[in-house]
C-alpha cells in the first residue's frame, strides 16, 4: 500500500524549505524562517472545512506555508502517506496509531484534533428500509440488527468504515464475515453511487453522501452520527490531523504555522458556516449547496475549535475503542507517544 501511494504521489513536492522569505504569521504562531512546502493527504470531506478555508483564504500563505492537498480514496492511503514521507499530515483515527504501534511503527504523531465526535453516517437503501420496516426512530440495537444479511459498503479494508461497521454487527450478536457482506467499495462518490444503482444495501461515512442519498430519496439515515446517535461515540476524539513525526521535529515552526492557520480557519467556519459551504464546495466536488450547508451545520458540534488534545480525552477514547473492538491492542495514553500538543498551541 506504502508503494501505491508513493506513486500516486510522484508528481507532489514531499515537503522541505524553499528558497524566499515570506509574511510573518498572523496567530500566535511563528512563521517559519524559509518558505515551507507541506502535503496533506485526504480523503474530501466535509468536517476538513478548516483546511480548506485556511487555503482558499489565503491563511497558509501568510504563515509561509505553501500547502497541496492531494485526495485519496481511504484514510489508511493518508497513513501511507505520510509513513513514508510522501506527505506531512493526513486525517486520521487514533486507531490507525495504534495499530501502527503494534507493528512497531511511530513515525506518526496525532498534532491536531479535528473531530471531537464519531461522525459515519448510516444510510440503507429507502426501499430496504421501508420493507424491514426500519427507521431512525427505532432503538438503537434494532438498528444494528437490521444489517443481518445485508451488501455493507465501506472505503477499504482495515479503514474506519469497516471498523466501525464491524462494530454494529458484533453489538447485534452477529458474527461480521459471516452474516453480513462487507463490499470494499471505495470513497463517497462511489458509495453513494453503488447505493443508488443496488450495487449495496448500506453504507456508513461521514456526510454529506449519506444525506444526499436521502435528500434525493433512495437512501434512509438510520444512524446519524453528527447528530450522535451512539452515545459512547458522541464525546469522542474520532479523527485528527497526524504528521510525520521525524519532519514535524525538525520542522516545529512550520507545524505550528500549520495548527495555527486551521484554528482561525475554524473560527471563520464557526462564524459563518453558510458562507463557507458555498465557499468550499469545489472541494468536495459537488455543486449541491443545501446538502453541504446543511452538513456543515450538522457537523459544528463535533469540530474541535482548537485543534487540542487531553490526556483525559484520549485515555478515555482508546478505552472505549478497545472494548468495543475497534482496535485490537492498547495505545499509549501518555502525552508525546500517540499524541502532542507541541505544534496546536494549547
Amino acid at each position: 500500500m506504502v508503494a501505491l501511494v508513493v506513486a500516486a504521489l510522484t508528481a507532489v513536492s514531499c515537503g522541505g524549505n524553499g528558497d524566499s522569505d515570506g509574511d510573518a504569521a498572523t496567530g500566535d504562531a511563528e512563521a517559519p524562517a524559509e518558505r515551507t512546502s507541506i502535503t496533506v493527504a485526504s480523503l474530501p470531506n466535509a468536517f476538513l472545512a478548516a483546511l480548506y478555508v485556511a487555503q482558499d483564504d489565503g491563511l497558509f500563505d501568510e504563515n509561509n506555508l505553501d500547502v497541496e492537498i492531494v485526495e485519496l480514496e481511504s484514510g489508511l492511503d493518508g497513513v501511507a502517506a505520510v509513513v513514508s514521507g510522501n506527505a506531512q499530515y493526513a486525517d486520521i483515527g487514533f486507531d490507525d496509531l495504534v495499530a501502527l504501534s503494534a507493528e512497531g511503527e511511530d513515525s506518526l504523531v496525532m498534532a491536531h484534533n479535528i473531530l471531537n465526535r464519531v461522525t459515519l453516517t448510516l444510510v440503507m437503501r429507502s426501499d430496504l428500509a421501508d420493507e424491514l420496516g426500519i427507521s431512525r426512530d427505532d432503538p438503537l440495537e434494532e438498528r444494528f440488527a437490521a444489517l443481518e444479511g445485508l451488501r455493507l459498503g465501506i472505503t477499504s479494508p482495515g479503514a474506519a468504515t469497516d471498523n466501525y461497521m464491524r462494530y454494529y454487527l458484533r453489538e447485534a450478536g452477529l458474527e461480521p464475515d459471516r452474516d453480513a457482506e462487507i463490499i470494499a467499495i471505495g470513497g463517497g462518490s462511489s458509495l453513494l453511487a453503488a447505493l443508488e444503482s443496488d450495487q449495496i444495501d448500506a453504507y456508513h461515512l461521514s456526510p454529506p453522501t449519506p444525506y444526499v442519498a436521502e435528500n434525493e430519496g433512495f437512501g434512509t439515515i438510520l444512524i446519524d452520527g453528527p447528530d450522535g446517535d451512539i452515545p459512547q461515540f458522541a464525546d469522542f476524539l474520532y479523527t485528527g490531523f497526524a504528521a510525520n513525526r521525524g519532519w514535524a521535529e525538525d520542522n516545529p515552526d512550520a507545524a505550528a504555522a500549520f495548527s495555527d492557520a486551521l484554528t482561525r480557519a475554524m473560527e471563520r467556519v464557526q462564524d459563518d458556516p453558510a458562507a463557507v459551504a458555498e465557499q468550499i464546495l469545489p472541494y468536495l466536488g459537488s455543486d449541491d449547496l443545501e446538502v453541504v450547508e446543511q452538513t456543515l451545520t450538522a457537523l459544528l458540534p463535533a469540530l474541535s475549535p482548537d485543534g487540542c488534545f487531553t490526556a483525559e480525552g484520549v485515555t478515555e477514547s482508546l478505552e472505549i475503542m478497545l472494548e468495543a473492538g475497534i482496535m485490537e491492542s492498547e495505545g499509549d495514553p501518555a502525552e508525546g507517544g500517540l499524541w502532542t500538543n507541541d505544534y496546536n498551541g494549547c
